[in-house]
């Protein structure tokens, strides 16, 4: 049995290149369609998949520090967890078992690989808010979609600089529309947010964040922090036209007064 070592404590010099990241993420995915489970990869190793033409501005952020990727963050349906064990043995990796005694129904970690941390969530992510992975796994052949990449960002409470940013660089990048072809499905943001008041209350805090946050943003021009602001926005407004349920409604006539979100959980 090896020895979970973290990203941060590996030293550089032995430390996988980008490249080793990217490669693996998808063999990954390929591997485990062939047993039948579906993986896709969140993150920024994601936003590289969907945008690689753009890596040069997502490093102009500063998004990506010395070791650039620090592990590969995977969304799993529920019903891939059975094989999960075997299937990243076969694949150099193996199980932390700490993390599996703890979280292993929900999440799980592998580490030995060709990089040095292997993330796995199963069906959903829950932190401040869910993001349900039901039926949508299926719509990019090696990410989550654009929409929950969104969603996974404007949950946050405590956003903090990095997620802020990666934000800003789908809406300088991203198309957006009502599907989820290479594209951010605004119509399912909306839809998820008009049945969550706690949840449309944070990701519509997040955008006039994102409005204040980009002017200190140097590496984006002026016509690149008009258009920003300009998509905040437009999905701001796609977001309130949605008619929203009578459980957003009941919420809603809470507000703040009772707290509307996961606390314990600022990033993922």
């Amino acid at each position: 049995m090896g020895q979970f070592i973290l990203p941060k404590d590996i030293p550089l010099d032995r430390y996988p290149k980008p490249e080793v990241f990217l490669d693996e993420g998808k063999r990954i995915a390929e591997a485990a369609q062939q047993q039948g489970i579906i993986m896709r990869v969140m993150g920024p190793l994601a936003l590289h998949y969907y945008f690689p033409d753009q890596v040069d501005l997502y490093a102009k952020l500063e998004r990506l520090g010395d070791r650039y990727f620090t592990d590969i963050d995977f969304a799993v349906y529920g019903k891939g967890r059975k094989g999960m064990g075997k299937l990243m043995e076969s694949l150099g990796y193996e199980n932390d078992l700490q993390t599996m005694a703890m979280t292993g129904q929900t999440r799980q970690i592998y580490f030995g690989g060709k990089v040095p941390m292997i993330d796995i969530f199963f069906d959903k992510l829950d932190y401040c808010h869910e993001i349900n992975y039901d039926g949508r796994l299926e719509l990019d052949p090696w990410s989550v979609s654009l929409a929950d990449i969104m969603l996974q960002k404007l949950q946050i409470w405590e956003i903090n600089d990095k997620d802020l940013k990666d934000i800003e660089y789908l809406f300088t990048v991203a198309d957006f529309g009502e599907d989820d072809t290479k594209k951010v499905n605004e119509g399912y943001v909306a839809r998820r947010l008009a049945d969550d008041w706690g949840f449309w209350y944070t990701a519509t805090t997040n955008l006039d964040r994102v409005k204040d946050h980009v002017d200190g943003v140097d590496a984006l021009s002026a016509e690149q922090k008009a258009k920003i602001k300009q998509k905040a926005d437009e999905v701001r407004a796609r977001i309130d036209r949605e008619p929203k349920t009578k459980k957003w409604d009941k919420r809603a006539k809470k507000g703040t007064k009772k707290i509307w979100y996961n606390t314990g959980f600022s990033d993922w």
